[in-house]
C-alpha cells in the first residue's frame, strides 16, 4: 500500500528511542492520573465512577456521542450541537464498533492510545530526517512528554491528527507528492485546524511543483489542481454529507456561533491586540488543585490561559527560529496554521487549547531538537524535559479529577 513503509523503522535500533520515550510518557500520565483520581479535589466537569469513565470527559463526551447517535443539527441553535466536531475518529470508533465485541468508549480510548503510540514512532522517524540522531531523540522525547500526551489516553482523536499530520510531514520531506496530498486530505477530516495544516502543505507542494520545469505549465497546472482537491477532499465529503444530511454545507461553521459568538474582523482584531483574556484572569485553580483544596468553577478565565499563552508564544518564536534555520517548508506549513488559530479560536475564545494541538506545535519540537545541536544549550534541553514531565504529571491530574487546567 502507498505510504505504509513511512509507518516502518528502517532498523531495530531505531526502536529503542521512541520505546524509551513512550514508557516515560507512560509512566508520567498514571503517575498523574493516580493523583487526580485518588488525591485532587473534584474541578469544574467531574465525571463521576470509574476510572475509566472519567476519561471520557470534555470534548470527548461529544466525540462518543456522534460515534454512538450520529450528527444532529438544528439551524441557529442558542445551544451547543455535535455537528461542530469533524467526522473521522467518531466513524472509525463507530466502524470498530460494528465489528468488536467491545463499548464504543473502550474503543475511544483504546484507538487514542494505540495513535500516541503510533505517533511517537513517526515523529521519531520525522526527526531522524531532519537531523542528527542525537537531536533527534531529544525532539522525540519533547513530543512525548509534552503535556498535551495525556489526552492520548481520552477518547480524543489527538493522535489521529498527529499521525495524519507527521505522516503528511514525512510524505512532504521524500518528496511524495500525491502521499502528502492524500494524508493531508484524510486529516481534514479529523478537525478544523487540519484544513488549514492540509492548505500549508499545499502551498509547499504548489511552491515545487511551479519550480519543476520539466513539466510543460498546464501538466503542472493541472497536477497542481488535483493534488489541491486531494489535499481537502476530507472537509468536502464532510460538507457533501451536510447537504444531503441537512441541506447547510456550512453547518459545522453555522453551529459554531454559540461556541465564539459572531465577532466582527476589528473586534478579533482588537481581542488579538489586547491579548483577550490574558489579563485579569483568575488563576487561583491552578494553586487551589495543588493544595487539595476545593476549586472555585471558573471555566472562562483559569490558568489554561496562562499556559496556552506561553505556548503560542514558543510558536511565535518558532517563527523565527524556521527562518534563521532555513527551513521554507516548516515555515510556509506553520504560518498558515498559527494565523488560523489565532483569527478563529484565539480572537474569540482567548489562546485556548494551543498545547493540546500538538500538530500545531510539530515545528515547534522540531525546532528544539535543531536547538540541541549546540552543546552549550544541552543543561538547558535537559531541564526542559524534566519540566515537561512534570507538567504532564499535572495535566493527567488534572483531566482526570474534572479540571481544564492546561
Amino acid at each position: 500500500m502507498p505510504g505504509v513503509a513511512i509507518f516502518i523503522p528502517k532498523t531495530a535500533k531505531n526502536w529503542r528511542v521512541p520505546v524509551l520515550a513512550i514508557t516515560l510518557s507512560a509512566l508520567a500520565i498514571y503517575v498523574g492520573t493516580w493523583v487526580g483520581y485518588y488525591l485532587f479535589s473534584r474541578g469544574l466537569d467531574p465525571v463521576p465512577g470509574s476510572l475509566t469513565q472519567a476519561l471520557i470527559n470534555w470534548d470527548a463526551k461529544w466525540y462518543m456521542n456522534i460515534a454512538t447517535q450520529g450528527y444532529q443539527y438544528i439551524p441557529h441553535a442558542d445551544f451547543g450541537q455535535n455537528i461542530i466536531f469533524f467526522p473521522l475518529y467518531p466513524a472509525i470508533c463507530a466502524g470498530l464498533g460494528l465489528i468488536l465485541p467491545v463499548p464504543i468508549p473502550a474503543i475511544g480510548i483504546g484507538l487514542a492510545i494505540f495513535g500516541g503510540v503510533v505517533s511517537i514512532f513517526l515523529f521519531q522517524r520525522l526527526a531522524t530526517v531532519w537531523m542528527d540522531a542525537k537531536s533527534a531523540a531529544f525532539a522525540t522525547l519533547t513530543y512525548a512528554l509534552y503535556p498535551a500526551a495525556a489526552f492520548f489516553i481520552s477518547a480524543y482523536p489527538t493522535s489521529l491528527m498527529n499521525c495524519l499530520a507527521i505522516a503528511t510531514l514525512l510524505a512532504l520531506r521524500q518528496q511524495r507528492h500525491f502521499q502528502t496530498a492524500l494524508w493531508a486530505g484524510i486529516g481534514t477530516a479529523a478537525g478544523p485546524l487540519m484544513v488549514f495544516f492540509a492548505f500549508g502543505t499545499w502551498l509547499v507542494v504548489l511552491w515545487r511543483l511551479s519550480t519543476a520545469r520539466q513539466y510543460p505549465g498546464w501538466i503542472r497546472a493541472s497536477k497542481s489542481l488535483g493534488l489541491g482537491i486531494i489535499a481537502c477532499s476530507g472537509l468536502i465529503l464532510f460538507m457533501i454529507y451536510q447537504w444531503y444530511q441537512f441541506r447547510s454545507p456550512w453547518a459545522f461553521v453555522v453551529a459554531h456561533g454559540p461556541y465564539i459568538g459572531h465577532l466582527s474582523a476589528w473586534q478579533k482584531l482588537q481581542n488579538i491586540l489586547e491579548l483577550y483574556p490574558f489579563w485579569g484572569g483568575d488563576y487561583t485553580p491552578l494553586i487551589q488543585s495543588l493544595l487539595l483544596q476545593p476549586t472555585v468553577p471558573n471555566p472562562a478565565r483559569s490558568v489554561y490561559f496562562l499556559m496556552n499563552a506561553l505556548v503560542l508564544l514558543g510558536n511565535l518564536i518558532t517563527l523565527g527560529v524556521l527562518w534563521r534555520l532555513r527551513q521554507w517548508s516548516l515555515l510556509i506549513i506553520s504560518i498558515p496554521l498559527i494565523g488560523a488559530y489565532l483569527w478563529f479560536q484565539a480572537a474569540a475564545q482567548g489562546p485556548v487549547s494551543t498545547y493540546r494541538l500538538l500538530y500545531l506545535n510539530l515545528p515547534l519540537f522540531l525546532a528544539a531538537g535543531c536547538l540541541f545541536q549546540s552543546a552549550s544549550r544541552r543543561f538547558w534541553a535537559r531541564l526542559l524535559l524534566i519540566v515537561e514531565a512534570a507538567a504532564l504529571i499535572l495535566q493527567a491530574a488534572f483531566f482526570i479529577s474534572g479540571h481544564w487546567a492546561f
